[in-house]
């Protein structure tokens, strides 16, 4: 890639960095509702020990990367010296409850959308539109208004960031962390070493967060352009599905960019595992309700994605890898509104199955 312009690379890293979360999410059913659900059930399986590994291992890379200088995170969308905590919170709640109202986030809906599931082409259209209202359209008023009640400026403490190695104060305080997460995480696999369903999860987080560091990797270095820069991210599915949806209906006019072809990789790599292993069939809704409820998850998910600066994989691996604080408290959000959402939805605290299938 090195003689090649930095925008074609940065594109072509980005198909293949999506090509193979969708593969990987396919084969694997990676899925954080699946997750909330096991430790609804009081237990740990598949899906809470592969997103363990790989948020550990997500951190790990990434705070190497940042470290050694290789990748720049400080203009990341995550590490702003504003710390808008009541919209990230209240967008991860709703977020979370929109989850288990159409029983997948983004990222699954996208897998599941590649198998031919046209609830999830429902979903993702719904979520794609609420999101560009949210960021550009009617929607952004209530977000405005709750960054204006709930932002914390962070350089009147004299941080320029909200990483938690600057907050520490600490610059080694990164790699520390990184290292006591994946020295737990061992630990943790180690001690379930005999079965095989931890090798499978162990296998599937690491794939994934090596994914995001990818992510880091394609747009901090292989696509720098010094005279045409573009943001450091990785791997979201919230925005850019707006942003995909934009840019097919203005394509003459418009530009791809990382997520938007990023988007399309995932959707391509899970098709071409669907149809190799013979899952690839057409599924549609069986009740009027049932739209209904999946149409308000993608709404919900659309706007509170927004709101919290990312998905369950967005703000939830990519912004925790950059270990900021914002994403933290974003994740927690989308978990304790994936709580609230379970409680609605169930409307009884009835015991659960031992096992938790992922969303179909």
């Amino acid at each position: 890639m090195e003689t090649m312009e930095p925008r074609t690379a940065l594109l072509i890293g980005a198909l293949c960095v999506g090509i193979a979360f969708g593969a990987v999410s396919r084969l694997s059913a990676f899925c954080f509702r699946s997750a909330v659900l096991e430790l609804l059930a009081r237990r740990v399986g598949f899906q809470v020990l592969a997103w363990i590994a790989a948020i550990a291992l997500a951190v790990a890379l990434t705070q190497g990367l940042a470290y050694f200088e290789i990748v720049d995170l400080s203009e990341s969308i995550y590490l702003g010296t504003s710390l808008a905590w009541l919209s990230i919170a209240t967008g991860g709640v709703i977020f979370g409850i929109g989850m288990i109202l159409a029983r997948g986030c983004g990222a699954r809906h996208m897998v599941l959308l590649a198998g031919g599931n046209l609830r999830s082409a429902i979903v993702l259209s719904v979520l794609g539109i609420t999101a560009y209202m949210t960021l550009r359209g009617i929607l952004a008023i209530p977000r405005t208004t709750l960054e204006e009640l709930g932002t914390l400026d962070l350089a009147a403490f004299d941080l320029d960031s909200q990483a938690l190695p600057a907050i520490i104060g600490v610059e080694e305080a990164g790699l520390v962390i990184a290292a006591l997460l994946v020295v737990a995480t061992i630990a943790m696999f180690i001690k379930r070493r005999g079965e095989r369903l931890a090798l499978s999860a162990a296998l599937t987080g690491m794939a994934i967060g090596l994914l995001i560091a990818s992510g880091w990797y394609v747009t901090g270095v292989i696509g720098f352009d010094e005279f045409e820069p573009v943001r450091t991210q990785s791997l979201t599915f919230t925005a850019p599905v707006g942003n995909a949806i934009q840019y097919l209906m203005t394509y003459t006019g418009a530009s791809a960019d990382f997520g938007i072809v990023a988007v399309a990789g995932v959707i391509l790599g899970a098709f071409a595992i669907a149809v190799v292993r013979g899952q690839w069939h057409l599924e549609g809704f069986e009740t009027p309700h049932q739209l209904l409820r999946y149409v308000g998850g993608g709404a919900l998910m659309g706007f509170g994605g927004v709101l919290a600066l990312g998905c369950t994989v967005g703000a939830g691996i990519s912004g925790v890898s950059t270990l900021s604080i914002g994403s933290i408290l974003a994740i927690i959000s989308i978990l304790g509104g994936a709580f609230i959402g379970d409680i609605l939805v169930r409307r009884d605290f009835a015991p659960r199955p031992q096992e938790v299938l992922p969303a179909e």
